[in-house]
């Protein structure tokens, strides 16, 4: 039975039912009380997370996950060559608009067990999907919008399946992320009213009334409208699915615009920490940077895209996201810049400074993962099923780093311009050493293995303030030849590497 489309008496009922205090709760809907939530010790030690970007913009595959904005705002640049696609492939706009990708969006290949057990074969600790991008269809059972992957589309709760396949691991929480609150007048973009003909209003859906809860533009809809349902969604899925782990996209902007006014994004912060704690849950949000952050500094965990806008002395806690290969979505010819090797050498970097690695998957339309990105993640948790023990539930050391290779230096930003970025596709050598600690044990990963099999730590020399009682290496059942010198710690390593990219040396200490 449908239950589309819900009333505004409806609405009206269940934000009343959202907008009581929060005086007898632990939180309350202000940045001071927010800020009082800690980072869980959970996700401290979970180091490695992964979720994925699908969605109807997987259909087409092409240009990314903006593909809505690119093919409406795009009539005059063709951004990407969405528009002039658009029209060869599937035919001019007022004959075939973004809504009609959904009843193509059927997903016969997704399986929510073969992607959360390939997040877990990697080694995540932490997995989900964007629930909703900037297009703003919902990927979960909705009650508040029609437009969502139970209803229409796939025709299944594609985040409940997830969520049921995440807590099959005993190992593993449950992340969400969110990315609607850029979706009011994304579609359109920079459109003013001069830029749009009477064809276009005439033949464009995305101008019809009709689907203005789903196009969310300033032509059809109202901010309002859209504010009311932005704070409805993301508190139906808390409630429905507690989530672990939360993100949000571009909320800084968002609130700057009043869609959703700040006031909201407080209120869902507090009922998801309020009901959280009802239910015994250790939560955070990330804080995503992105030109600064989405909420004060001192609430949740900070995060930065693929390390953009992060500080070199960044220090714990923090997380790092990025794409297994770019664009944030599937495409036709996908090509794969990386390998493993480059996400892990990353994880290893990252987790040195006392940071958290978020990878996204691209999926294709169809819900199949492709065979390239299956690839890569076995091949992370190849190498985290030999290493773990150095990655998991450990701290940044005094220090988290030596050797000569940089990873933060001046690199063209997509604008052409030069940045300060950081860069980790550098040519690592086996004196690049990055180090962690648990407890009474020191790990150090080098991130190449030395052409004469001999590893010097420079940080453990004779003279630096560690006894050291036994030295071996991760994956390696035999004895190690050591000895400190002035020159540092001096390891014969075994003729024979135990994995194929980053060594990982465990050091007692007395």
């Amino acid at each position: 039975m449908k239950r589309f489309p819900i009333n505004i008496y409806t609405i009206g009922a269940m934000l009343l039912a959202w907008t009581g205090t929060f005086a007898a709760e632990p939180f309350e809907p202000t940045w001071d009380s927010l800020s009082g939530q800690q980072i869980p010790q959970w996700l401290k030690d979970a180091k490695f997370g992964v979720y994925t970007h699908w969605g109807v913009y997987s259909v087409p595959a092409h240009g990314g996950p903006d593909y809505i904005r690119n093919l409406y705002e795009g009539a005059k640049t063709d951004k990407k060559g969405v528009h002039s696609y658009h029209a060869e492939k599937y035919g001019p706009l007022k004959d075939f608009g973004y809504k009609d990708f959904i009843p193509m969006f059927t997903a016969p290949k997704f399986d929510a067990d073969e992607w959360v057990g390939l997040m877990h074969e990697a080694g995540a600790k932490f997995g989900g999907i964007c629930l909703v991008h900037h297009d703003g269809f919902l990927l979960w059972d909705s009650e508040i919008s029609r437009w969502n992957s139970k209803n229409t589309g796939p025709k299944r709760d594609v985040y409940g399946e997830i969520a049921a396949a995440v807590r099959n691991y005993d190992d593993m929480k449950l992340l969400a992320t969110f990315h609607h609150g850029r979706t009011f007048g994304y579609c359109t973009g920079a459109m003013k009213e001069d830029d749009i003909t009477d064809q276009m209003r005439q033949d464009w859906d995305v101008f019809d009334p009709k689907y203005s809860d789903f196009y969310w533009t300033a032509f059809t809809g109202s901010t309002k409208n859209f504010s009311d349902q932005w704070k409805l969604k993301v508190n139906e899925v808390v409630d429905k699915y507690r989530p672990d782990l939360i993100w949000f996209d571009g909320l800084r902007t968002s609130m700057r615009n009043d869609h959703p006014p700040e006031s909201y994004v407080l209120n869902v912060l507090a009922n998801y920490f309020n009901r959280a704690s009802d239910n015994g849950q250790e939560v955070t949000v990330c804080n995503k940077h992105g030109g600064e952050f989405n909420f004060p500094e001192s609430v949740g965990l900070r995060c930065f895209e693929n390390g953009r806008d992060m500080p070199t002395d960044v220090g714990p806690w923090f997380l790092i996201d990025r794409a297994i290969a770019y664009p944030w979505s599937y495409v036709n010819n996908k090509t794969y810049r990386d390998g493993a090797d480059y996400h892990v050498r990353s994880i290893v970097d990252v987790v040195s400074r006392g940071g958290i690695f978020l990878l996204s998957l691209t999926p294709k339309g169809d819900g199949s993962i492709p065979l390239e990105e299956q690839e890569i993640m076995r091949g992370i948790g190849r190498w985290l099923k030999i290493n773990g023990e150095a990655i998991y539930g450990t701290e940044p050391w005094t220090t988290h780093a030596e050797g000569p290779t940089v990873t933060r230096g001046m690199k063209k930003n997509a604008k052409g311009e030069e940045k300060e970025q950081w860069d980790w596709r550098k040519e690592f050598t086996s004196e690049d050493i990055r180090f962690t600690t648990k407890g009474d044990t020191l790990y150090a990963i080098a991130l190449d293995w030395p052409e004469d099999d001999k590893l010097t730590v420079r940080s453990l020399a004779e003279n630096a303030d560690l006894e050291i009682a036994s030295v071996s290496l991760l994956g390696h059942e035999g004895p190690l030849t050591w000895s400190q010198s002035t020159a540092g710690l001096e390891v014969t390593l075994p003729p024979e590497q135990p994995c194929d990219f980053a060594y990982s040396l465990r050091i007692t200490t007395k």
